[in-house]
């Protein structure tokens, strides 16, 4: 899931429109400066049954929306979750049984970052297709 998730939020027009190609897991690679979106696995929960695993592994998923304004990091953040929210559907060879939004918050520009952030979570269960 984790290697397809970012194209499916980049077949998004809207979002691809605000970020180009610049979503990426764990960090921004060197260069890259907002907007963007970096994606952070918080937890992953596989599903058991008394027969065993199931296929649906619940993850916990942070994005960080970051812009050079409060405005655009908003944006970037209502762009993804109407790709995102309740998104159910295959793609790439990954069933999507849907993404729930967990949270959101915000943190303003400081003295150590040149961007304005808004986190969103999701619980995102998905299997391959």
């Amino acid at each position: 899931m984790e290697t397809v998730l970012a194209n499916l939020l980049l077949a998004h027009a809207p979002l691809a429109a605000l970020v180009e190609q610049n979503i990426d897991w764990d960090e921004a690679p060197q260069g890259i400066e907002a907007p963007l979106i970096v994606m952070f696995l918080i937890s992953t929960e596989p599903t058991y049954t008394y027969s065993g695993p199931v296929k649906l592994v619940g993850r916990r998923v942070q994005f960080d929306c970051r812009g050079r304004t409060r405005e655009v990091a908003r944006q970037i953040a209502e762009a993804l979750d109407a790709k995102l929210s309740g998104y159910r559907g295959e793609f790439e060879g990954v069933r999507f049984g849907g993404a729930f939004k967990q949270g959101h918050r915000t943190r303003a520009r400081t003295e150590a970052s040149s961007w304005f952030t808004a986190s969103v979570d999701y619980l995102i269960w998905s299997a391959t297709a």
